[in-house]
């Protein structure tokens, strides 16, 4: 997950290498990258994260950032124009390598990175107590162009700074892939990303990522890789300022060279200087203390290795190497990294407690966490591989420690999970509401039906805990993404339910397929009837649209529904949740008598 200041302090001694031209047969660019530096191997995680970045600075300062953040389908055009302008340079995306499984040993820091995230936003609340300043009304051009991703663009704007990234950026970035030509080099693995992208570094190539730790990675003699922020196209211009050639140019870095040149073996032990030194040390001073055959603090040098090491057993560690679980990566189905990681230690792993680290949604701090309107739907989730297990042989789990905000901390909260016959009962009533609520709005888009079923979810849960629902007004607002002039954080933070909801059934239908097709014993009709059901899932662009596409959606409504407008919708909408309250109203009063 990186080293601090190791990148920086090394970056002299990387080499700005022309790696792709757009001339054919240009001979003045052939080969200077070295040995097969037209491969590219690319860190899907840091792929995204760099992609959404990009997009997000280059935003007019003057538009609130809540509102105007690059959207999941932004994101995903964004990262396929990046590799269509790589491959117009001629060079080869051999492999995306997107994270299935973290090690338990990066517990502590996953935690403190979901801290992390929950104090930048409680600093973006005190600035901005009152929600958001007031948003442009007409959209920004949101188009992703090559220009886009390739160039830095400004600084970020401080009115931008604190902003924590949105939560669905990866499995957004995959959507995107899984439906274009490179969904056939790309593969979520059973373990870290950097690992993978390190043992095809050792057969050539570059690797594009923003992960400091291929540093310390073996990455063979000759392996490379370059930070993909830094990735840029230049123009080559001669003599009389013509402009002969358009290039692409990464700043390389050789681990093994850089080595050399400082007068080490490998960087493993200079990394652990930066690692464990809390100083601001200069590279000669970590250079001596690197060679000084000495422990630092509680992490021993040794430990330290550990956690690059990429052939450890399964049953020793619960880390995955790359030569492991063959069976997995031949037979599961296309998996969001958290669903990954979930059910390889469901089913691969001897680990008594089993986590769930929930991504951190963009909510109000002060108030419950958003993910709390979706628990029993995550709680029947993740009780259906007991049901569907194969033999006594296979343990079932019954409970989850799910990792996410708490008041102002984030905890792993013990979530007990319901047994079979409480699981096959909650099956039927599960698809009687489901089938229910398709049935209603069937008249209407994919998109829009779950859109509203969320909604639903979302004014049941505040009758259910005794809190006032939200009004008409600000439901409307909720399914068309037409907002009123200033944002406030009571909309943020119920967008962020709503987001909770739709994530968790994409959640459900990927834990369903992924059950279903795995296993030997059949599933039950109503565990058939949702996989079946949920598939019609929209991809995370449609799911979770921003507000300015939000609108554009519902603006098209009476085109895609043979007349029916945009009223008829809310109309329908509003039945729906007096049913709710109906509902709510007939259960209290049987608890009384």
């Amino acid at each position: 997950m990186g080293i601090p200041r190791l990148a920086l302090h090394l970056q002299p001694y990387a080499s700005s290498t022309v790696v792709g031209c757009q001339t054919p047969n240009c001979e003045r660019h052939k080969g200077q990258g070295g040995r097969q530096s037209n491969q590219i191997i690319i860190d899907g995680p840091s792929f995204a994260f760099c992609t959404f970045n990009r997009l997000f600075v280059r935003k007019p300062v003057s538009l609130n950032p809540m509102k105007m953040m690059p959207s999941y389908d932004e994101v995903g055009k964004g990262a396929l124009a990046f590799l269509e302008q790589l491959e117009s340079y001629g060079l080869v995306i051999e492999k995306i390598y997107f994270d299935g499984y973290l090690p338990m040993r990066k517990r502590d820091i996953r935690i403190q990175r979901l801290n992390d995230s929950l104090k930048n936003l409680k600093k973006y609340l005190v600035r901005n107590g009152d929600g958001s300043k007031k948003v442009q009304e007409e959209p920004y051009d949101s188009c992703p162009t090559p220009s886009h991703v390739y160039e830095a663009g400004s600084p970020t704007p401080i009115t931008f700074r604190g902003m924590i990234a949105p939560p669905f950026l990866v499995p957004a970035v995959l959507d995107a892939i899984s439906c274009s030509k490179y969904a056939k080099v790309s593969v979520i693995v059973p373990g870290e990303a950097d690992v993978y992208c390190a043992e095809a570094a050792r057969k050539g190539g570059i690797v594009l990522t923003n992960d400091s730790d291929l540093f310390v990675h073996d990455l063979g003699s000759h392996g490379a890789f370059s930070l993909i922020h830094q990735a840029e196209l230049r123009p080559v211009e001669e003599k009389g300022g013509q402009i002969a050639c358009q290039t692409v140019r990464l700043s390389v870095f050789r681990p093994k060279e850089i080595a050399e040149r400082l007068g080490l073996v490998d960087l493993r032990r200079l990394a652990y200087v930066f690692l464990r030194t809390r100083e601001g040390l200069t590279l000669p001073e970590a250079i001596i203390r690197a060679n000084e055959p000495r422990d630092i603090g509680s992490l021993s040098f040794q430990e330290f290795l550990e956690e690059y090491a990429t052939e450890t057993s399964i049953s020793e560690s619960q880390t995955f190497s790359p030569n492991s679980l063959a069976n997995y990566l031949a037979h599961a189905p296309p998996l969001d990294p958290r669903v990954s990681e979930l059910m390889l230690q469901l089913t691969a792993t001897r680990q008594d407690t089993v986590y769930m680290y929930l991504p951190y949604l963009i909510d109000d701090p002060s108030r419950s966490s958003a993910w709390l309107v979706s628990t029993k739907q995550r709680s029947f989730a993740y009780s259906i591989p007991n049901q569907l297990r194969d033999g006594p042989q296979k343990r079932p789990r019954t409970i989850i420690a799910e990792c996410h905000r708490r008041g102002d901390r984030i905890l792993a909260q013990q979530m007990f999970l319901p047994s079979p016959d409480d699981l096959r009962a909650q099956s039927g009533q599960l698809l009687a509401k489901v089938q229910d609520f398709v049935e209603t709005f069937a008249d209407y888009p994919k998109h829009v039906i779950w859109r509203a079923y969320a909604l639903a979810d979302v004014y049941r849960w505040y009758l259910e805990n005794s809190k006032p629902p939200p009004s008409r007004e600000t439901m409307t607002r909720l399914m068309t993404g037409l907002s009123k002039p200033g944002s406030t954080w009571e909309d943020i933070h119920l967008s962020a339910q709503v987001q909770a909801v739709l994530y968790t059934l994409r959640m459900t239908q990927q834990i369903l397929m992924y059950t279903i097709s795995t296993t030997k014993t059949g599933p039950s009709k109503p565990l058939k009837k949702l996989a079946s059901i949920f598939d019609t899932l929209p991809p995370m662009a449609q799911l979770i649209p921003s507000g300015f596409e939000l609108a554009a959606q519902m603006s098209s409504i009476k085109s895609q529904t043979c007349g029916l407008d945009l009223d008829d919708l809310l109309d329908l909408l509003a039945v729906r949740l007096q049913k709710e309250v109906d509902a709510e109203e007939v259960g209290f009063s049987r608890g009384d008598e």
